[in-house]
């Protein structure tokens, strides 16, 4: 005979498989969602939905985060942006939801043209968050459902503050200076001073513009070049880098190996770091990395550089030579802060951005598919746990980011 006296009654047995269920539940929902099918379109949609949820009564994306993100004059062109890229037939928007968004922007617009402005303590980066206005505003200017009679105006008034913030002559600045045709967080502090400045705003900026002027050549995009150049350490560059300009410069020793860095005046937000030499020899230089070339070549392109210009083909060769998914090549591996990982998520999008501009023909669109999801919560959200240094641990930011990744990864329709 059997000894059942160590055996649950059932209703005992039904409690612990309810308390196990429930368990394996609450493990679920803590951990990323990794993607268990073969559609990459599902992690893409349930991003979306992610964003869409969060979007408030007012029509913006706030974040609760960071006080620098909460009033929404930056998220929500950014994520606006991020979603009127997605085909409705992935995720299908709500009724309203882009126009209430479009709403916001309009009213947040002000009298110099430009978002960011409206708390006199917290500057919300102008700069970033009027170039993609200007890019909303003009991605939907064919549909009159979404438009409003003076948006043509609007997005004017919006270009001409972008021409206003570039470095440029009016505010004191010539070609020998190193922030000379590029973009910062806003327009210049005083004559010659531009303050924080770097390549990831020029690009913004430059790609907006293009969006208003599609083919025409413009002093914008000529004063433009000659920034990309200083931060490609070109040959051909007229200025020399703050960080450099401390010891013997010289443009025969500088290395030009078509990558980028971030900024040639803010030294510390180079995540390639500074090497004053090179083999040995004495060559003072911000290292390319991956971001930064990413953005450069976007940058390139926007200001209307040919795909078959050394410049971006050098660029393209320093990415094929740097092709890691996962990683930022060139943002050293054993800093004290973890750069590298604090940029996760940018990496994903500018990678992905740049890969579809330059029609890249590897299989790059499903491995990276599948690396960005498997950050994916069960939400639909992600949200960059490894680091709060770039603050993509802001799941609205950091979805925004994936949603562009998991964009391109979609389909070459993206393709620029």
């Amino acid at each position: 005979m059997t000894n059942n006296s160590n055996l649950l009654s059932p209703s005992a047995s039904l409690r612990l498989c309810v308390k196990i269920l429930l368990a394996l539940f609450l493990l679920a929902a803590s951990s990323p969602a990794v993607a268990q099918t073969s559609d990459n379109t599902e992690p893409l949609r349930m991003a979306c939905q992610y964003l869409w949820s969060q979007q408030a009564e007012d029509g913006g994306w706030h974040s609760e985060q960071y006080a620098v993100l909460r009033s929404g004059q930056a998220l929500t062109p950014f994520v606006l942006h991020a979603l009127l890229a997605v085909p409705e037939s992935i995720c299908a928007r709500p009724k309203d939801g882009v126009g209430r968004a479009l709403e916001f922007i309009r009213k947040h617009v002000d009298e110099e043209g430009a978002l960011g402005h409206a708390d006199p303590d917290i500057l919300e980066y102008p700069v970033y968050s009027t170039a993609y206005a200007i890019q909303c505003l003009t991605a939907v200017q064919d549909d009159p459902s979404l438009t409003k009679e003076n948006d043509r105006e609007l997005i004017s008034k919006l270009s001409s503050y972008l021409s206003m913030a570039q470095f440029d002559e009016a505010e004191g600045f010539d070609t020998t200076h190193a922030a000379y045709g590029g973009w910062g967080f806003d327009v210049a502090k005083g004559r010659g001073e531009s303050g924080h400045m770097d390549l990831a705003h020029t690009r913004r900026a430059v790609q907006a513009l293009r969006c208003v002027v599609p083919t025409a050549r413009s002093s914008d995009f000529t004063r433009a070049e000659l920034f990309l150049r200083v931060v490609q350490r070109d040959p051909g560059a007229l200025a020399v880098p703050h960080g450099s300009s401390r010891y013997l410069y010289s443009a025969d020793t500088v290395p030009f190996d078509g990558g980028f860095f971030f900024s040639p005046i803010v030294e510390d937000a180079n995540k390639g770091r500074f090497s004053a030499t090179l083999n040995g020899q004495a060559a003072p230089h911000f290292r390319s990395y991956a971001t930064a070339t990413c953005d450069g070549v976007l940058a390139l392109l926007a200001a209307g550089v040919p795909r078959d210009d050394e410049r971006v083909l050098r660029a393209a060769e320093w990415l094929r030579q740097h092709d890691d998914l996962t990683y930022p090549q060139g943002v050293p591996i054993d800093h004290p802060e973890p750069w590298g990982e604090a940029i996760r998520f940018y990496h994903y999008a500018v990678r992905s951005e740049a890969y579809a501009a330059l029609r890249w023909p590897e299989s790059w669109r499903s491995e990276l598919a599948l690396e960005v999801a498997r950050h994916q919560a069960l939400d639909g959200s992600f949200r960059n746990e490894a680091s709060p240094l770039m603050k993509e641990d802001e799941p609205l930011l950091c979805t925004g980011l994936a949603t562009i990744a998991l964009t391109y990864c979609h389909s070459s329709s993206s393709e620029r």
